[in-house]
């Protein structure tokens, strides 16, 4: 059988390369194969017909007007509001924000360049894997590029990781945003959630009637953004049973002290040890803190560390040279910055078995996301309320959350297409 590469086959079917590489990911080509890190594929396979893609915009039948409330103007809840009216164009749809405008997180996130999604695998990057997977996957970074591309949002992988091409989260603000309006949803900024009744939210400014609310609170994380856990109170009146939130992806405060490498860089293995057994390893880059550990690797480590969920002993084992066999005290600075070396001779410290003892995480303001939040046994697989009809929950509101790498977006988008595709039959997948 002749192959063909990516590129001869983008020009065959006059597509993007890039779409050529999500259609072998995501199965979509039948016979491709992955040659080290280069795909080829049978030169007489067809092309294939994506029908999740094509019907993205597909409408669904209404039954009358119906007035649709979504609490967070946060990315899940945007999207969600967004995806539910190009379904529904005779629903009113309304968003709820506190902040003074919409997505004002999302100008944070991959330090401002908005890495929203992975094409890379799935496992072992959320907590409560089988119940969050087949969420994702029924609306993958495929079917999110798609999307974004048709809304004019295009885009560029690095690696695994995926990014708008301008490298900057305001072309996913803007566009989005765009979006609202062309859609004609209603935005009410500066209102914040005070309750609400089995048809009804009340805010700041007054009471609203609703036939469904979806509520896309976010967590705690970043308080200075708008999530600042008000929403957890509101729903322990309303029985629900919750997580205790905590701060996730950020930095760590060790007990050893660090303040003479505080800003210094290195290129390290880590290792998170949960009572002396090993829970997890990354290579990254470390950064010292005055106080502490910091960098992607370390805010890794939070999410392993919270789904322990136990007090347990806790230690971070960092090689600085793993790429290399014994080295002498003597040697170190020939391989780190000399005030590194100079600490680690000094406090007698092996380059390749350096412990750092966990006291604790920062703060909320210093983290990406929290962990916790309303308890997964809450909603159905569709995302609805056990205990109250049409109340549906999205996004970082749930205890759901991930590493760093596009996974946590990914579950915001993901859970708000979930919801938008089973508003009208309770507990029913369309």
């Amino acid at each position: 059988m002749e192959y063909l590469s990516v590129q001869q086959i983008s020009k065959k079917w006059k597509l993007a390369p890039r779409t050529v590489r999500l259609y072998c990911q995501s199965g979509k080509i039948l016979g491709a194969k992955l040659m080290g890190k280069t795909w080829i594929i049978p030169e007489n396979v067809t092309k294939p017909i994506t029908e999740r893609v094509n019907n993205i915009v597909e409408i669904y039948p209404d039954k009358g007007i119906k007035n649709v409330i979504i609490v967070g103007g946060g990315i899940s809840g945007v999207f969600a509001a967004i995806r539910i009216k190009e379904k529904h164009p005779s629903y009113k749809v309304s968003i709820f924000e506190k902040n003074n405008k919409l997505l004002r997180k999302i100008y944070a996130t991959g330090n401002g360049r908005c890495n929203f999604a992975n094409q890379g695998n799935l496992k072992n990057k959320y907590n409560h894997e089988g119940f969050v997977l087949p969420i994702i996957e029924s609306f993958s970074s495929f079917e999110i590029t798609q999307y974004f591309e048709r809304i004019g949002i295009k885009y560029k992988a690095v690696n695994d990781l995926l990014y708008p091409l301008s490298d900057t989260a305001e072309t996913v603000a803007l566009m989005l945003n765009k979006k609202v309006d062309q859609l004609k949803i209603e935005v009410h900024l500066e209102e914040s959630m005070i309750d609400y009744s089995s048809s009804s939210l009340t805010t700041s400014k007054k009471a609203y009637p609703f036939d469904y609310l979806i509520i896309a609170s976010g967590g705690k994380a970043s308080p200075q953004y708008g999530s600042d856990g008000n929403i957890f109170s509101i729903l322990k009146k309303h029985g629900y049973s919750l997580i205790d939130p905590k701060p996730s992806l950020c930095p760590i405060k060790v007990k050893e002290n660090v303040n003479l490498v505080e800003g210094l860089r290195a290129k390290v293995r880590i290792n998170l040890l949960i009572d002396g057994k090993l829970k997890h390893q990354e290579d990254g880059e470390l950064l010292f803190k005055k106080d502490g550990l910091s960098g992607i690797a370390i805010f890794n480590l939070t999410h392993f560390i919270n789904m322990e969920n136990t007090q347990k002993r806790i230690s971070i084992c960092v090689d600085f040279a793993p790429d290399y066999d014994e080295i002498s005290p003597d040697q170190y600075v020939q391989f780190l910055h000399p005030r590194l070396a100079a600490y680690l001779t000094k406090n007698h410290l092996d380059i390749h078995k350096t412990i750092f003892t966990f006291k604790s995480f920062y703060d909320f303001p210093n983290a990406q996301v929290s962990a916790g939040g309303l308890s997964i046994i809450e909603v159905n697989e569709l995302l609805k309320s056990k205990k109250e009809k049409n109340v549906s929950f999205i996004g970082e509101v749930l205890d759901v959350d991930a590493i760093c790498g596009g996974f946590n977006i990914m579950w915001a988008l993901a859970s708000a297409e979930k919801v938008s595709n089973n508003l009208d039959d309770y507990g029913k997948e369309k």
